[in-house]
């Protein structure tokens, strides 16, 4: 599921940057962070964490915002689309 709901995101937005920045870093972040290191605009940073937490992509927690998904998953996604990129 997932896998699923992580090929679903168009690495074009945001909301794919914040679940790189999460997974890559690993540990908590809190939206005003995420937005500060992604030059992002905070409310854009906290609509998009509320719909990765509604796929199951990243977990709220009392100090900040994490990944459930690991820098891997994102490495394989990629692996995936350039595969069906060139099989076109």
């Amino acid at each position: 599921m997932t896998t699923e709901k992580l090929d679903g995101i168009d690495p074009e937005t945001s909301a794919y940057r914040i679940l790189c920045y999460l997974a890559f870093r690993d540990a908590k972040a809190k939206p005003q962070d995420i937005s500060n290191a992604l030059n992002e605009n905070a409310s854009t940073v906290r609509a998009r964490l509320a719909e990765l937490k509604k796929d199951g992509l990243v977990d709220a927690r009392p100090d900040g915002y994490v990944a459930t998904v690991k820098a891997y998953d994102i490495i394989m996604k990629i692996y995936r689309d350039l595969r069906k990129e060139f099989r076109s």
